[in-house]
Parts: structure tokens; C-alpha cells; sequence
């Protein structure tokens, strides 16, 4: 068994890509062993800015031989009468390098065959080995790529070393630019440079360590995360620990040094979120704030390197930030000395979309949508409504949102306030663009969430009116985090009961005729189907299957409150002794309803009409109409009321009749009248259950 050490040394790989890198890595390298039937006890991989290594251990040292049965023409075509083989016979031989009388011969279920078995002895891990090294350097998914000098050669970063030991010996490989394998690596670029020589796994490790170098991007992070909290204690105050922003430190550092910079008190004036950004998002600084909450004027940078006298760099970091922090510090003075509504008008000159038209025609419709919505929505209030969807946009217009605009809402809030505008207002600018992701926050206001849902609601009529829908990964307008965050708005929002299709249907029909491609009757039913597709998701994640959603989607419900509550109830059906029995008969419902009715004109059986009690044969059909006949009442309560779990226990009781019917009775009668009076019966069954959900749309246990 082997020990195979892999590590590419390349110039700074991008912190955003790093994690995900090292993960890919390791397991493009455990599947090209396994497809080459190479054993192994376990691969593992570590990477910083300026490598990726894995190390496999276990390494078998040659593939398994195989052995191949070929099987070659029949007997009676490969002889000829004297017993002379054919040219098939011939041919045959040839093709597995041997002659004739070498061949087997192999009885089958068709007769006797010529055959051979070929022994395929296996390649040695060091043949095999560089084949791969080969493929994965070429194949590693990143973003871009990029060549670099004369060479073909495409990687991330231009790649300057390549370790590759097998046991503590070079193992032959060159790229395809001709940079050979070697046993030297590089330590940190400043306080280890090399090389410096390695023969295993572990004196690698223990090499960087000795050069500055920490391999493990997790002990990176831990590092980073204690001196960040020890130095903001020390400070008389605690960090904004931002995990993203604790990856993002690790993965453009080999050797964290956390230090303490200071700024001037003065900008603490500034809204505390303008110097979160600037700290985070341009410099990478972790800020540090006091136990309630209010910024401290500290900032805690992470270097790269160790120096005699950190000061002077930590000099070089406060002048940086101290002119971003004056940049802020103007916009936040000159843009207060224009009301925010003024800037309105300049959004008619800022493209929403080249063909939906600006930012100012967008606001229009997001404030008749506002109205519409501010009439359903639980404490919701027209007037608010339509001045937070008005004002929503034009913190776009000014300079720290030109300059920050990570920051674009928060800062329209801000504003807001400023000029006098009532709070819940203001907090509906600063709310509307949430929630930006599965973990993000929702609106906490009325206004907030009314805004919210307009912006997007129009986003997703007027890209699907112009067929601008998501394909495979490519959704430029957010599109699916669109419809996500309507659905979480719609399903966590207390007392939010909204019908989809009338509140897309009245954001069709703010957009001036002739803009959409697509009628106001196409576009919602395919964005109903689209914001199906994103439930389906948004439940699988709380454990819920498919199956549920599309035994109730096949409804054509639109509200998505009142659909979720039948997913839960038909989660809590699958747990009755009946499920199996019932699904499995509602599924043979609608097979013979839809064979009796091929152009399915009659869907449900609906047109079939009520069954006539004076054409039933059996008791069984009786039994079964009286039970149906019996609960359907009692099951349309249930669902009005919302008590979808009540409604399938009372359907749940059908389960004998029904299984008598279909033990005792032929639906398919030679007589007409009483085959179609069958049949309406099983219509009638299937209707009764279709007030909850299409139960034959169930999947049965032993097909999961």
C-alpha cells in the first residue's frame, strides 16, 4: 500500500472559490481512483491562496486483473463442412491475438459458441496515477481560467510548482505545459519561502507549519475567530463575528495575524451600517462594538504575515479605511440636503430592463400593485403603501448608495426619516428587498411586506411576459429567489392569505399594452406553475416529498397557505393503516376513468352525472354509494374549515366499501347504462376525495 502526496502550487486563488475548490478536489480524486479500480483507505485535501493538496492513503499498488469473456461467432458459422474455420471464425481470432484452435467453445441458451477469455493484467498505480493527475487538472471546475505565458495550460492561477510523491518518491509528471513533478514545495511567500524538500504527508505538514503555513483551512478560521474575540475583549468591547466574513479571512491568508486599528470617534455619526460595510465588504475588517450594540471607533484587520513592528502596518490599514470613512462621511451630509421624493424623477433614466422600461415606470406599477395589496393584507394601509412602494427605489439616485450599494434601502430608510417621513414608512424602504436569500430575514412590518411583494410580484410578471424565464443555471434577474421569497412572505406572514393568480393577474395588467409578449392568462398559469416548482423545494427542505405537492397542486389551488395545510394533512395520512389501500384504489379509479374517456373530456368523471341507485346490481355498489354519498357533506365541512386531517380520516372510513366494490363488481359491464352508472360511482368516489387533494397522485410505499 501507498502513500500518493498531490499538491499544485499556483499564484492567489480567489477567496470565493477556495472552499468549494478544496472539496471538488478531493472528490474528482476519489472517483477517477474508483473508476480506475484503484483502492485506497481515504483521500483528503487542504488548500490556502497558494495551493491545493490531497494526500490518499492506502493506495493499492496496481489495479486487479481482469478477466473477459469475448464471445465469438456460433459453431455451425465458424467451421465450414471439412471443418475449416471461417474468416468469422479466423477474424474472431485475430481480434483476441491467438489462433484458431485457441478458442473455446461456449454453450448458451442459443447453441454453441466460440469464445476466449482474456486476461487483462492491471496497470501499476505510477501509470495509472499521472492519467488521472492528468484529467483533474483539466477538468476542475472553476468560474474562469486563464493561460498564462506561452503555454495551453488553463487553471485558476497560473501554476508554478507540482508536488507528487508516491511513497516518498517523485512520481514521474509533467503538465501540459511542460512543468515537471517535483519533492519541493514553497512555504509562506515572505517569512518561508524555499524550497524546501519533503518526502511524506506528515513532514509536509509539518514543513509548512515550520514556514508559516497553516494547511487546515478549519484551524484557519478557529485562529482567526479566537484572536479576532481576544483582541476586541482586550478593546473593552466584542467583535461582529460575520462567519462569511471569518471564511473570506481564512481563504486570502496562510498565516492569520488578527491586529487592532483605530478610527477617528467623529464617523461613528455615520449610520452604523455604512461602517460595517466599509469595514467588511472593502477592507475585510471585523468591527467591534459594545455590549448594547453601538460601534466602538476599533477595527480588527487580518494579516498575512508577521513584521518586527505591527504598527506600521496597522498604520497603512487605518489610512485606507479613514479615506473610505470620509467619502461616507460626505455623501452622508450632502445627500440629506435633497429630499428623497425629489429624486424620483431620475429614475425614469435609470433601465429596469431594456424592454419592461426604467426604474420610475417600475415604481408605478409597484405602487398600484402596493394598493391592491395594502386591501388584502392584514393591517395593511393604502397611503403607506403607495409612498413606500414610491420612495422604495431612490436612495438609487444618491451618492452612498452610488458608493455603497450594498447598502441601497438602508440607506433610502435613512433618508426617509430625514425628511420626516413616518417610521413605518421609512422601515418598509429599508425591508423591501428582503428576504435575499433562503436564510435572510423577512419584512416585520405590514408596509414593508406589501412593498416587498410588489417589487417582486412585478419583477416576475413582466420577465415571464417577455419570456425572460430561468433556464438550467442561468436566472440573471433572481427570478427563483424572487418567487421563493414571496412564498416565505406568503407562508410565514401571519393572517397573509393571498390568491396568487388575482394578484399576478393585476400586476399584468399595470404594464402598458403591447410591453408583454405573453397574455395575462398564459403568464400567471405558468408563473403558478413556476412558484409550484419552488414550493416543492421550499418543503422537500422540512421534509415533506414531492408527491404531496403535486397531489394537491393538480387542483389548481392558489393559495399557497391553504395548499401547504393539505401537504401537512396528506403527510399525516400516510401514517393511516388505510393509506396504502386507499392510494392504491384511487390509482385504479383514475386509470379506468381516464381509459373510458381518452380525450379525458369528462376529467374527475364530471360529466358522468350522479349515479341512479335503480341501476345498481350489487350491494356493493349501494353499500359504497350510501358511504360516499354519506361523507361527502361531512367531508366539504371539513375543508371549508381548513381541517384537511379531519376530511381525510372521514375518507379514510371509505376503505372497506370501496374494496368490496372492486372485489364483487365489474365497472366495465357489457350493458352501457350500467357500466356508465358504474362508472359515475367511481367518479363520485374520486370527487369526493379531490375536495382535499388527488390521493392517486400519491406515491405507494414500495415505490419510494
Amino acid at each position: 500500500m501507498n502513500e500518493f502526496l498531490w499538491e499544485i502550487g499556483c499564484e492567489e486563488i480567489p477567496a470565493r472559490l477556495l472552499p468549494k475548490a478544496i472539496v471538488t478536489f478531493r472528490e474528482q480524486l476519489e472517483k477517477a481512483l474508483k473508476d480506475n479500480h484503484l483502492t485506497f483507505a481515504s483521500v483528503d485535501s487542504q488548500g490556502t491562496p497558494r495551493r491545493l493538496m490531497a494526500v490518499v492513503r492506502d493506495l493499492a499498488d496496481k489495479q486487479p486483473d481482469v478477466s473477459e469473456q469475448r464471445k465469438g461467432p456460433a459453431v455451425k458459422a465458424a467451421f465450414d463442412k471439412k471443418g475449416n474455420p471461417s474468416r468469422a471464425a479466423q477474424g474472431f481470432a485475430r481480434s483476441c491475438k491467438v489462433e484458431v484452435d485457441q478458442l473455446q467453445r461456449i454453450d448458451t441458451p442459443k447453441g454453441e459458441y466460440l469464445g476466449y477469455t482474456l486476461q487483462k493484467p492491471g496497470r501499476s498505480a505510477t501509470e495509472v496515477v499521472p492519467e488521472i493527475m492528468t484529467r483533474i487538472l483539466s477538468t476542475l471546475p472553476w468560474p474562469k481560467t486563464m493561460r498564462w505565458g506561452a503555454g495551453e495550460m488553463r487553471f485558476v492561477r497560473p501554476v508554478h510548482s507540482m508536488l507528487a510523491l508516491m511513497d516518498g518518491t517523485i512520481l514521474p509528471f509533467k503538465t501540459e505545459d511542460g512543468l515537471a513533478s517535483s519533492d519541493t514545495i514553497e512555504g509562506h511567500r515572505f517569512m518561508g519561502r524555499g524550497p524546501h524538500t519533503v518526502h511524506s504527508a506528515a513532514e509536509y505538514g509539518q514543513t509548512l507549519a515550520d514556514n508559516k503555513v497553516i494547511l487546515s483551512l478549519s484551524e484557519r478560521m478557529k485562529q482567526i475567530r479566537a484572536g479576532v474575540e481576544q483582541l476586541a475583549e482586550e478593546a473593552g468591547g466584542r467583535a461582529v463575528m460575520d462567519e462569511k466574513l471569518l471564511s473570506e479571512n481564512a481563504c486570502l491568508t496562510e498565516w492569520p495575524v488578527p491586529l487592532m486599528g483605530r478610527f477617528d470617534a467623529k464617523f461613528l455619526e455615520i449610520p452604523p451600517e455604512v461602517l460595517i460595510t466599509s469595514m467588511k465588504n472593502h477592507q475585510k475588517f471585523f468591527s467591534v462594538e459594545n455590549s448594547d450594540g453601538t460601534l466602538l471607533p476599533r477595527f480588527i484587520v487580518i494579516a498575512n504575515m508577521e513584521t518586527p513592528d505591527n504598527n506600521v502596518m496597522v498604520t497603512g490599514y487605518e489610512r485606507v479605511l479613514r479615506a473610505r470613512l470620509e467619502d461616507a462621511a460626505f455623501f452622508w451630509k450632502e445627500d440629506r440636503n435633497t429630499p428623497l421624493e425629489s429624486r424620483l424623477e431620475g429614475l425614469d433614466r435609470v433601465v429596469f430592463q431594456n424592454r419592461l422600461g426604467s426604474v420610475g415606470k417600475k415604481i408605478r406599477r409597484m405602487e398600484g400593485l402596493s394598493a391592491h395589496l395594502a386591501k388584502a393584507i392584514p393591517g395593511g394601509n393604502v397611503e403607506r403603501a403607495q409612498l413606500g412602494a414610491r420612495l422604495a427605489k431612490c436612495d438609487l439616485q444618491t451618492g452612498m448608495v452610488g458608493e455603497f450599494p450594498e447598502l441601497q434601502g438602508i440607506m433610502g430608510g435613512y433618508y426617509a426619516r430625514n425628511d420626516g417621513v413616518e417610521n413605518e414608512v421609512a422601515t418598509a424602504i429599508e425591508e423591501h428587498y428582503r428576504p435575499q436569500g433562503a436564510g435572510d430575514t423577512l419584512p416585520e412590518t405590514p408596509t414593508g411586506t406589501i412593498v416587498s411583494l410588489a417589487d417582486k410580484l412585478d419583477t416576475l410578471v413582466g420577465c415571464f411576459g417577455i419570456g425572460l424565464v430561468p433556464t438550467g443555471t442561468k436566472d440573471p434577474f433572481a427570478l427563483r429567489r424572487a418567487a421563493l421569497g414571496v412564498i416565505r412572505m406568503i407562508l410565514d406572514g401571519e393572517g397573509l392569505r393571498l390568491s396568487l393568480s388575482q394578484v399576478l393577474g393585476s400586476a399584468h395588467l399595470l404594464y402598458p399594452e403591447g410591453i408583454l409578449d405573453q397574455t395575462r392568462t398564459k403568464t400567471v398559469a405558468s408563473l403558478l406553475d413556476f412558484f409550484y416548482g419552488r414550493l416543492k423545494s421550499h418543503l422537500k427542505s422540512d421534509g415533506f416529498d414531492y408527491d404531496l405537492i403535486d397531489a394537491v397542486q393538480i387542483l389548481g389551488l392558489d393559495d399557497l397557505n391553504d395548499a401547504v395545510a393539505r401537504v401537512k394533512a396528506l403527510s399525516e395520512f400516510k401514517k393511516l393503516e388505510a393509506y396504502t389501500a386507499l392510494v392504491g384504489a384511487n390509482k385504479r379509479i383514475r386509470n379506468i376513468l381516464e381509459k373510458a374517456d381518452p380525450d379525458k373530456k369528462a376529467k374527475a368523471g364530471n360529466s358522468l352525472g350522479e349515479p341512479d341507485a335503480a341501476l345498481f346490481q350489487n350491494p356493493e355498489e349501494e353499500n359504497l354509494h350510501q358511504a360516499v354519498s354519506g361523507s361527502r357533506d361531512q367531508v366539504a365541512q371539513a375543508c371549508k374549515k381548513g381541517h384537511y386531517g379531519e376530511a381525510l380520516k372521514i375518507l379514510a372510513g371509505l376503505r372497506e366499501g370501496i374494496d368490496a366494490f372492486f372485489d364483487q363488481v365489474l365497472v366495465m359491464d357489457p350493458d352501457p347504462k350500467i357500466q356508465n352508472n358504474r362508472l359515475a360511482l367511481l367518479a363520485q368516489v374520486r370527487n369526493n376525495f379531490q375536495q382535499v387533494a388527488d390521493v392517486s397522485r400519491l406515491v405507494l410505499p414500495e415505490n419510494r
